[in-house]
């Protein structure tokens, strides 16, 4: 796992649940680049409740590394019917679905 901070994703919003979510721009890659956590807060609300977004990889092409990712761009993307972190490379694009919210 390692903690990445990506402040392009700061403030990118995701509609999930009836309920409208920003990102802080805080990622942790995990299980072997299969999966990303993205950290969120609730926009509603002024304290910001905590959660975290899971994304996981939607195709079978090389992950992320995640014990050293390298140099990266990411974008959150609204595409057909979820939310996906695009992550682009010089070898690779690679999308992460929205799977699920985890409250912290």
């Amino acid at each position: 796992m390692v903690e990445i901070e990506k402040p392009e994703l700061e403030g990118e919003s995701v509609r999930y649940r009836d309920n409208t979510w920003e990102l802080t721009g805080a990622l942790d890659v995990k299980q072997n680049g299969e999966l990303i956590h993205a950290k969120a807060r609730k926009s509603s609300r002024v304290r910001g409740n905590p959660g975290t977004f899971s994304f996981a990889l939607d195709d079978s092409s090389a992950s992320l590394n995640p014990g050293n990712p390298g140099e990266f761009d990411i974008e959150l993307k609204r595409l057909e019917d979820s939310y996906y972190l695009v992550v682009i490379r010089n070898h690779a694009t690679n999308h992460y679905r929205l799977t699920n919210l985890s409250y912290d």
